[in-house]
């Protein structure tokens, strides 16, 4: 059914795409994916967000490493411990497995929420880059290159919208603002994303170790 649903959206944008191109209007494509992966914001976002990683890992397997030695140890004094003393050490076995518990799982959703946020910060600029082009260009429709099954070279403004971005960084050119675009205007350029959820297919990935 979702797929059902996906090719009946699909078809309609072609179709409107069509159209635009026969009323001589203009209409570009990019490919936020590739955009997402070579912006230089997402390069330090990725090393920062690993750094963070590195720190949370060592610090869990530090306390993982606590949590051992202590068990360790109980296993090789329980046979000289007082019940009271054995009962002690299990209670502060027990807190300290839980504080790591506690530790891990609030990491890890720290860290995502930091994931997301970055993503999703990102994702606004480039958006915001798009439009800029579209508006400066006088283009009337940009699509997601995930929702063209055709499109010429010509209609691609990838490498566009990267050197838009990357001037960005260096100042050569003022930071887009982002302009909520929401359907066809003589004015101001429509942008037709991915069908999918924005964030889904350009997450920063979290390095395993």
């Amino acid at each position: 059914m979702k797929k059902f649903i996906a090719a009946i959206i699909l078809s309609v944008i072609l179709t409107t795409a069509v159209t635009l191109m026969a009323a001589g209007l203009k209409i570009g494509y990019v490919d936020i994916a590739t955009v997402f992966d070579q912006y230089t914001e997402t390069k330090k976002a990725k090393l920062a967000l690993e750094k963070e990683i590195k720190s949370k890992q060592d610090a869990i397997q530090k306390m993982s490493d606590e949590v051992k030695n202590l068990r360790q140890v109980l296993e090789a004094q329980q046979a000289t411990l007082t019940p009271d003393d054995k009962k002690n050490k299990l209670a502060d076995i027990d807190r300290k497995a839980q504080e790591l518990q506690k530790f891990t799982e609030e990491s890890e959703s720290d860290l995502t929420k930091k994931e997301s946020d970055l993503t999703q910060g990102i994702l606004a600029k480039v958006y915001a880059a798009v439009q800029a082009i579209g508006k400066e260009k006088s283009y009337t429709l940009i699509l997601d290159k995930n929702n063209v099954i055709y499109g010429a070279d010509s209609w691609n403004i990838t490498d566009d919208v990267i050197k838009r971005l990357e001037d960005q960084a260096k100042g050569i050119v003022s930071p887009s603002l982002p302009d909520n675009t929401t359907g066809y205007s003589q004015t101001k350029p429509v942008i037709v994303p991915s069908s999918a959820p924005v964030t889904s297919p350009y997450q920063l990935k979290i390095k395993e170790e």
